[in-house]
């Protein structure tokens, strides 16, 4: 579960202990993992926590091993020593896809945004970030080791994809891909080499930094059919930049979006609003980026404090946690302010941000999918809905 879950997993736990007592709950994955002990707090039906990578964990919990002896677990006031990272993953088996439906099921799923030819599957090819970005979990869950699968074997599971399920899209949804740019060099000639540049297309995450996007590595990756690379900008202000750690320039942003462009590949941006520092020219400043590094796809997401990061101590030491209650977490909730801005504040300023992704010419074809323009319809006709409930309240306590 991650920490938008909490509500659901609530939820489900509750009805698991109505069907019987004596059936173990256990959650495991970013938000049990931050959390530890203060997990039992929110959920009374809750047996065990596996905080960290779970494959191994788990499996001693259902083999039945005394919870004294597994590493990696909370259970009633314990906190067991933490499991060594796993640093060689050939053991973990492909995913069995047949128990959601095999290939007729795999369609119900519409892959990630932007999305590209379908049917379209992710694949983790590595765990672990380097970053030190204060917004992010990622360092709480899988580490702050980058730890890579062997190249081999991610080309078997591309293959598998494709000849037994037909996939058409595959997404590498690692944190970075580009941050080990040899294994990333081998990995993409191992895609021309087995032809399997042909029939697929990928999508990429990349770090802006000057020493990871080369001319190079992006001419490799238009030629292993990658058609969009992700790059978290996070905001246009390079002070905002220090603020949160990302370890990035304004500079190295806008040529990685150059230098992308030109290999002939699409991109897309994501900003974020309401980071700890953030002011409304700072905001305008993230604006402007967006608009001259032209991407394929934006986005502009709230600032959420999730639990063990250096935002939401941050913002609790200083007064500035709105919401306190995970279940009221949400990608659309308003959770923090900053120095410089109210709650209603970002949330006119993300309001405002949907004009600019309208307007921006390198955008027309994404905002033109329908699942992008029901999206940005619901939002209009929620605020046009808020604003006519106000007028008829108003217009009743009048008369």
């Amino acid at each position: 579960m991650n920490t938008f879950q909490t509500r659901s997993a609530k939820i489900i736990s509750g009805i698991v202990k109505k069907v019987s007592r004596n059936l173990e709950v256990v959650v495991g994955g970013p938000h049990p993992s931050a959390l530890k002990l203060d997990i039992f707090n929110y959920f009374p039906d809750v047996d065990i926590v596996v905080y960290g990578e779970g494959e191994e964990t788990f499996l001693d919990i259902v083999d039945g091993k005394n919870l004294a002896n597994i590493n990696g677990i909370c259970y009633e006031n314990n906190i067991n020593p933490p499991r060594p990272p796993i640093t060689d993953f050939a053991y973990i088996p492909l995913t069995n896809l047949d128990l959601v439906g095999g290939a007729a099921g795999i369609k119900r799923f519409t892959g990630a945004s932007p999305k590209g030819p379908f049917p379209s599957m992710f694949i983790m090819a590595s765990r672990g970030c380097f970053g030190h970005c204060t917004f992010c979990n990622t360092p709480v869950f899988w580490g702050s080791k980058i730890r890579t699968r062997k190249p081999e074997a991610l080309i078997r599971e591309i293959e598998w994809l494709s000849t037994k399920y037909g996939i058409k899209e595959i997404f590498f949804q690692d944190d970075t891909f580009n941050a080990n740019k040899a294994w990333a060099e081998t990995v993409l000639n191992l895609i021309v080499k087995k032809k399997l540049n042909k029939d697929i297309k990928y999508k990429l995450c990349f770090r802006a930094n000057k020493a990871l996007v080369t001319p190079d590595l992006l001419s490799l990756a238009k030629k292993a059919n990658v058609w969009l690379i992700f790059y978290g900008v996070e905001n246009g202000n390079p002070d905002m930049l220090k603020k949160i750690k990302k370890g990035i320039a304004v500079e190295d942003i806008e040529r990685a979006f150059r230098l992308t462009r030109k290999a002939g590949i699409k991109t897309t941006a994501s900003f974020m609003i309401g980071n700890q520092g953030e002011t409304e020219d700072t905001v305008r400043e993230s604006i402007s980026l967006a608009k001259r590094i032209k991407p394929y796809g934006l986005g502009f997401s709230i600032a959420v404090p999730f639990p063990e990061t250096e935002l939401r101590r941050h913002a609790i030491e200083n007064g500035n946690l709105l919401i306190d209650d995970y279940e009221l977490y949400g990608p659309d909730k308003v959770l923090l302010r900053t120095e410089s801005l109210t709650g209603e504040d970002i949330k006119k300023l993300h309001h405002s941000t949907l004009l600019i992704r309208l307007l921006l010419p390198s955008c027309f074809n994404f905002i033109l999918r329908p699942k992008a323009l029901y999206s940005y319809l619901s939002l209009v006709f929620q605020k046009y809905a808020k604003r006519s409930l106000c007028y008829n309240k108003n217009r009743v306590s009048d008369e």
